[in-house]
């Protein structure tokens, strides 16, 4: 209890601001798009046009699990529309219907459950991109 506790004050306290601090800007370790929405990680991967890969991975971007997890994938766009997702070996294979887009404008909206921890909603802009830091060192430290 106290764990939740713990890290549910330091997303509150560290908030989004922070979101960089945990890889926004660069690849994840399988070269997707990451986010953390609470004490884990989710790393998207596109596949195609409607198809795509999503990791549940633990604070360190290690050790991928769909053990007493779940994940819902959606998109706004024109309209909104949600993925059908499929557990694989050790990741989230999700398809959206034949005539959406992931490489025109709009946002992702995940809600994932990693090892029954729940985490709060992620949203990742479309086309997909990094997230670029505006740190007010020109990129260097």
């Amino acid at each position: 209890m106290r764990a939740l506790i713990f890290t549910s004050l330091m997303t509150l306290i560290l908030g989004t601001g922070a979101a960089h601090a945990h890889g926004e800007d660069k690849p994840g370790p399988n070269g997707g798009f990451m986010r953390m929405p609470g004490a884990f990680h989710t790393e998207v991967i596109p596949l195609g046009p409607n198809k795509l890969k999503v990791f549940l991975l633990d604070i360190n971007w290690k050790n991928p699990s769909v053990s007493s997890s779940s994940l819902r994938v959606n998109l706004k766009s024109k309209k909104t529309s949600q993925a059908k997702c499929d557990v694989q070996e050790n990741y989230y294979l999700c398809e959206f219907s034949k005539g959406v887009d992931l490489t025109r404008k709009g946002e992702l909206s995940i809600e994932a459950q990693r090892e029954n921890q729940k985490g709060n909603k992620v949203s990742y802009e479309l086309p997909l991109k990094l997230q670029v830091i505006d740190d007010g060192h020109g990129g260097h430290q």
